[in-house]
């Protein structure tokens, strides 16, 4: 492709005119039917042993793998592409090596049982087809033996040989697993010598440390051991029993007064104090050094200056008691023995009295208090307070008790003159309870309503208002703030507030009576209002809102209760006259005497949207009334005169619900 033909190319097969010139010079139609055939091909996959070869395939042979192609002609006497893909799989070899023990044979191989050493070999058939030539190289092991000799000493027992622990002499055999895998029978012949042991005692003084036994130094006493090698190879203990006597030392401490010097000791006489050492010969043997350490202590004087208060009389001074002021001399021992000339200057003040207090101090809870006070009996006095009886951190500031808890409190006062305090006295101070009212009230009643006080607070008490006693707390009608005055026993009191606000009065109005159409949705209109409840509820869309709609066959009385926000309530009532309609009714008659009863002349519109005119005349045709307004009439006079008695003509228009004009005549008589 393309195919030519005529001097045109075609690619594609299909019905092919053109129109040529005859040799006679007419039109020649030449059609061409083309039709293109395809090519084919096709894939062989073979394999073969290489002892096989050559492989015939399409009239080639072929002796190694790859891929080959020839080209044929198909049926359809096209081309055909036929490839071959050919694999040579080898003659496959293997060797096998093995070693066994004789005990092992004979040996089973590929199905052969073979009793000697040697090279064999058997012809197979490989996973590919082809021969696989299998050889296996066959040796085998013999048994072996070996024999251990073995000395050791007897503190090496148990000797460990091949996982055996062995304890005493002899000869032992076991049968293990070569290196090459076959038994191996190993001997042991064991010997086991004894260890040798001495034992060698010496006494020295320490002085003559460190002392030296085969070839080692020792410097404490005890028992020292050391291993040596017996002529058997074995351990020989060698222990050395070590006595060391001590070369001795002494300290004698001595103390002496000067007016006893000299000081003899150990045949030697001192006159100072100082350490002095001798060297002696003890019982062992060896030096005894003595050590003399003196000291030459003086005499001694001293003087105390002591201030007491009267009230800690006596005052005990060196195991003496002393009660009076001035010099008191002792001669006393020091504490190195010798004499001590003590001078005691005594000085006694005098200790205050307690300070004279008012107790008890009684407080209601809550109340204000005050610091507390005491007087002072002495000159240059001044009060120390305090939270307890004894010990405690006293305060110059005088404690002001606190009301907030009933309870009782021990205050404690001393006075002080100079360094001396004198003895405390005691405050009680009592907080009572107090009448807990809780918080103030707030009341609203509902106007015309009375309120109760009494159990606001459920305790009893004297009620006020405007600082009036107040006769009957039950029973109250005028708004203000009322209080409450209770004491209990203590004469403790607490007061509290009732605030009283009445609410304005509720007005409930549900409107004036009113004409509705039969079956026609009717507002009514209620206010008052807070919130609203209309009855009887099954003719309204909602009976809680002011201006329900109400869906009527027959006339109907509603009631309205309006409630304000604390449930004070109102009523009212409306008449609703269900008349059928769109239409006006007109009566026939009315009577304008000013007894307040039909005294005006007008239409009653149902289910009327808009009235255009409603006009009256007299009999003589005269237009004496007219309006455009619903609900206004005619009141029987014209430009202000009463009209006569007698009939007369009216005419009303109008637009209903629908949007018809309703236009209606009659006649109307005027009773007087």
């Amino acid at each position: 492709m393309p195919y030519n033909w005529n001097g045109q190319d075609y690619s594609v097969a299909g019905i092919y005119s053109i129109t040529l010139t005859s040799s006679s010079g007419c039109d020649s139609i030449a059609t061409l039917d083309l039709i293109v055939t395809q090519e084919t091909a096709s894939n062989t996959i073979a394999g073969t042993c290489d002892n096989q070869l050559p492989y015939s395939w399409n009239g080639n042979t072929y002796i190694s793998s790859g891929n080959y192609s020839v080209t044929l002609t198909n049926a359809a006497g096209c081309d055909s592409i036929a490839t071959l893909q050919l694999t040579v799989n080898p003659v496959s070899t293997s060797n096998t090596d093995l070693t066994v023990c004789t005990t092992q044979l004979p040996y089973t191989w590929n199905g052969n049982s073979y009793s000697t050493t040697g090279t064999y070999s058997v012809t197979l058939t490989s996973a590919a087809g082809c021969d696989s030539i299998a050889t296996l190289h066959l040796s085998a092991n013999p048994t072996v033996t070996s024999t251990t000799p073995a000395n050791i000493c007897d503190n090496q027992v148990p000797y460990t040989w091949n996982g055996n622990s062995y304890a005493a002499t002899g000869t032992y055999s076991v049968t293990l697993t070569g290196s090459g895998g076959c038994d191996s029978i190993a001997t042991l012949q064991l010997t086991i010598n004894p260890v040798v042991t001495s034992t060698t005692s010496f006494t020295v003084c320490n002085d003559q440390l460190p002392y030296s036994w085969n070839g080692q130094n020792y410097s404490t006493p005890g028992l020292h051991s050391v291993t040596l090698v017996s002529a058997a190879g074995c351990d020989s203990i060698a222990t050395l029993n070590l006595i060391i006597n001590q070369s001795t030392s002494s300290n004698t401490i001595e103390s002496t007064c000067e007016n006893q010097l000299p000081y003899s000791w150990n045949g030697n006489s001192y006159t100072s104090g100082g350490s002095y050492s001798v060297t002696l010969t003890n019982a062992a043997g060896c030096d005894s050094v003595a050590t003399l350490l003196l000291t030459v202590n003086p005499l001694t004087s001293s003087t105390t200056n002591a201030s007491v208060c009267s009230a800690q009389l006596p005052f005990v001074w060196n195991g003496q008691n002393f009660t009076t002021a001035g010099t008191h001399v002792v001669t006393l021992t020091n504490s190195a023995g010798c004499d001590s000339i003590a001078t005691l200057n005594l000085t006694i003040n005098q200790t205050p009295p307690a300070p004279v207090v008012n107790s008890p101090v009684v407080y209601c809870e809550h109340d204000t208090t005050s610091a507390l006070s005491a007087s002072i009996t002495t000159t240059n006095g001044h009060l120390v307070w305090y939270t307890t009886s004894t010990n405690g951190t006293g305060s110059l500031t005088a404690p002001v008790p606190s009301s907030e808890n009933a309870g009782v409190t021990n205050y404690f006062v001393s006075q002080v003159d100079g360094p001396c305090e004198g003895p405390r006295a005691m405050i009680t101070v009592t907080i009572n309870d107090k009448p807990d009212l809780g918080p103030d009230k707030l009341i609203r009643i509902c106007f015309g309503q009375s309120a109760d006080l009494v159990p606001l607070f459920n305790v009893s008490g004297n009620w006020t208002f405007d600082q009036q006693p107040v006769t009957d707390p039950s029973h109250i009608t005028v708004a203000g703030t009322y209080q409450l005055i209770v004491q209990n026993n203590f004469g403790c009191a607490d007061t509290a507030l009732a605030n009283l606000s009445i609410q304005p009065p509720v007005i409930a109005n549900a409107g004036n009576d009113a004409d509705a159409e039969t079956n026609v949705p009717y507002q009514l209109s209620g206010s008052g209002g807070g919130s609203y409840q209309w009855s009887p509820e099954t003719v309204l869309n909602n009976p809680y809102i002011a201006n329900p709609y109400a869906t009527l066959t027959e006339s109907t009385t509603f009631i309205l209760m309006v409630k304000d926000e604390i449930g004070c309530i109102a009523l009212d009532t409306v008449k609703i006259r269900v008349l059928n309609g769109p239409t006006f009714y007109v009566p026939t008659a009315f009577t304008p005497n000013g007894d307040g009863l039909n005294d005006i002349f007008k239409p009653t519109p149902v289910g009327i949207a808009k009235l255009d005119f409603f006009r009256v005349f007299n009999r003589y045709g005269e237009l004496v009334y007219e309006t455009h307004d619903i609900g206004k009439g005619w009141d029987g006079t014209y430009k202000g005169i009463k009209q006569n008695i007698g009939n007369y003509v009216w005419s009303v228009s109008g637009t209903d619900r629908t949007g018809k004009l309703k236009v209606l005549k009659g006649n109307v008589v005027l009773i007087r």
